[in-house]
């Protein structure tokens, strides 16, 4: 349960608030030195966001006659005129600033706010970025529950079957925000809370604030499923305790902040990541560091007195293997005290009423009290955490600190990688609105003098739409296609490969609706001749790093051809590229080389290497 502050004295907070890192929020407020500026990546989010939010106001402003756009000189002249508007009861209004939300500490400018049949008003928000997948026939938390710019309202959505709204955190956070404000003046629609989205599919993307959508730590030491309304409650009333608590510190140093640095997946994109880097790699680093390792993981292993990888790394696997099958084994060990040392622990069962726990303990060679009494004290008490994940975080902290670059996962003999006569490593870019680039490398391993390697782009620096995105699409997917044909007609073997397909297959997939390919790119997807490297890899081996492409390359000998190689580089440079810059398009097309090349790379050396075992590096007794 969070001890809450006195939060009166607390600015006023937008929205992005409650969505960003607490630790940013403490950053921000105690300026612990000068953050680093905005990169070129964040300057261009910003910069087509603005310029996106302009033309679906323009198109909204266009489609709407009756629509009212709040502008003026200052905060104080925008709150009048949205009052007015507000009074009135117009709808569409944009830009319109919300009654100040003295209590809860909040203010809000939402893009848009549109009238509900009922009364009240609900909020929608423009975003630069996509808002729908594919849904493959399976539930997603939130349906594609869409509306046309000329209709908007909740009231005039169509669920579409074959769509579900994107899962995207920091954007339903920030119209929870907007809910609360509506809210507290009074101005809420009856009824659902929904907030919608515009993405770069020019629609409304209503979400449905109310239904349980994200699973979080609970203070029993559970997890709970939890609403976006629920979610956003906790972490804006977290933060406000985190700033009031800045004040403090301000005041008086010797009052210490709330929260430390944990590393989280927006500490790359944070003006304040190289000053929390240097606390977590302090030492034998924080436990953070390691992949998979969030915050309510950190926290468990945080309140077994666990602060870095060197701790981690000392606790017994044997004993977490245990504890990850989510037994009582501190309250197995308190029964099992006193016993005989050579009993069996089958015998606990007069004692014990879940019999299965004492099997597992059996089928995990701890079958007798002395073997159950001998496992690791500080291990054991991590019962009853739910941490199902300890021997793979112990595991992780050993390959992070061992003297090798990669290990083989505990149970892997051998690393094992499917290959083929013909094979084809496959990469997709994409900006905001689609993919533009299928780069592929098509190689031939059935040639006398060896193994031959061709690059093969698919792309187009046309304006993207979705008509030219999937005629782009479509050629990539009939080449590959067509390959595939070749090497079954010569009775050869044939994959394609990509790292992590998570976005390659959700493109194929809209393709697939597109086109009217649905089953037969669903077919391909599923089948052993569509590869994920990463899954392989993963699988099989471990580094205690991150296992992006970018990082498990170099750790075998890839380098990139280009300078700074990475997707937010690669992002930046497509916008010169479609303006024209030839210089930019050669670029992006030796970047794509390099990932294709760098996955047949990664590919060639798991099946080449010897690669010792995470296991290993099991401590010796007494050492």
């Amino acid at each position: 349960m969070t001890t809450r502050h006195d939060v009166r004295t607390v600015p006023l907070q937008g929205g992005y608030v409650a969505k960003r890192c607490p630790v940013r929020a403490q950053n921000d407020a105690l300026l612990p030195l000068e953050p680093a500026p905005p990169d070129p990546f964040a300057e261009r989010l910003i910069a087509r966001g603005i310029a996106f939010q302009a033309e679906v106001v323009a198109e909204i402003l266009r489609l709407h006659r009756e629509a009212v756009a709040i502008e003026g000189p200052d905060d104080e002249t925008r709150a009048g005129m949205s009052g007015v508007a507000l009074a009135d009861g117009a709808s569409p209004i944009l830009s319109a600033r919300l009654p100040d939300d003295a209590a809860g500490r909040r203010v809000g400018t939402p893009d848009l706010l549109v009238s509900a049949a009922g009364g009240g008003y609900r909020a929608i928000d423009i975003k630069s970025h996509q808002t729908l997948e594919v849904s493959e026939g399976r539930a997603t938390e939130f349906e594609g529950l869409c509306a046309a710019l000329d209709s908007l309202s909740l009231e005039a959505a169509v669920s579409d079957p074959d769509l579900a709204a994107k899962r995207r955190e920091d954007d339903v956070l920030q119209l929870a925000h907007y809910q609360r404000m509506l809210e507290a003046a009074g101005l809420a629609a009856q009824g659902p809370r929904y907030g919608g989205i515009i993405g770069t599919e020019r629609r409304v993307v209503w979400y449905d604030l109310d239904k349980p959508a994200w699973r979080t730590p609970s203070s029993t030491g559970k997890t709970k499923l939890r609403t976006t309304m629920e979610r956003y409650d906790f972490e804006f009333d977290f933060r406000l305790d985190i700033l009031a608590v800045a004040a403090r510190h301000r005041a008086d140093p010797e009052v210490q902040p709330l929260v430390v640095p944990v590393r989280c997946t927006e500490c790359p994109s944070c003006p304040w990541d190289a000053h929390c880097r240097s606390v977590l790699e302090a030492g034998a680093g924080d436990v953070s560091l390691l992949p998979r390792i969030g915050w309510a993981q950190w926290k468990v292993d945080r309140d077994h007195g666990v602060t870095d990888r060197a701790a981690l790394a000392a606790l017994d696997w044997r004993t977490a293997r245990a504890v990850a099958t989510g037994m009582d084994l501190a309250g197995l060990r308190a029964v099992a005290a006193g016993r005989p040392r050579d009993a069996p622990v089958l015998e606990l069962g007069d004692a014990w009423r879940r019999a299965r726990d004492l099997e597992r303990l059996q089928e995990m060679e701890i079958s007798t009290v002395g073997d159950l009494l001998g496992l690791d004290e500080a291990t054991a008490a991590y019962s009853g955490s739910e941490l199902a994940s300890l021997p793979e975080q112990i595991d992780l902290a050993r390959a992070a600190l061992g003297s090798e670059r990669v290990y083989r996962h505990r149970g892997v003999a051998a690393v094992i990688v499917p290959r083929a006569d013909i094979e084809v490593d496959v990469d997709m870019e994409s900006s905001e609105v689609g993919v533009y680039l299928w780069g592929n490398l098509l190689t031939d391993r059935t040639r006398p003098e060896g193994p031959r390697s061709e690059y093969l782009p698919f792309v187009t620096w046309a304006q993207l739409t979705p008509e030219g995105e999937a005629a782009n699409s479509l050629s990539f997917w009939q080449w590959l296609m067509a390959v595939c044909a070749r090497a079954h007609a010569q009775g050869l073997s044939f994959r394609a490969y990509c790292y992590n397909a998570s976005a390659e297959n959700q493109y194929l997939r809209r393709l697939g609706l597109t086109a009217g390919l649905t089953a037969e790119i669903a077919d391909f997807i599923a089948s052993a001749e569509w590869v994920d490297l990463l899954r392989v890899w993963e699988a099989q081996l471990i580094t205690g790093g991150g296992s992006g492409l970018k990082t498990v390359a170099p750790l075998v000998g890839y380098h990139w051809d280009v300078e700074d190689a990475g997707g937010t580089a690669s992002m930046v440079r497509y916008d010169a590229a479609a303006a024209g810059d030839e210089s930019a398009r050669k670029w992006l097309l030796d970047y794509n080389r390099g990932d294709v090349q760098a996955t047949l790379a990664l590919r060639e050396w798991m099946a080449s290497a010897t690669v010792p075992g995470v296991r290993e590096l099991e401590p010796r007794p007494g050492g």
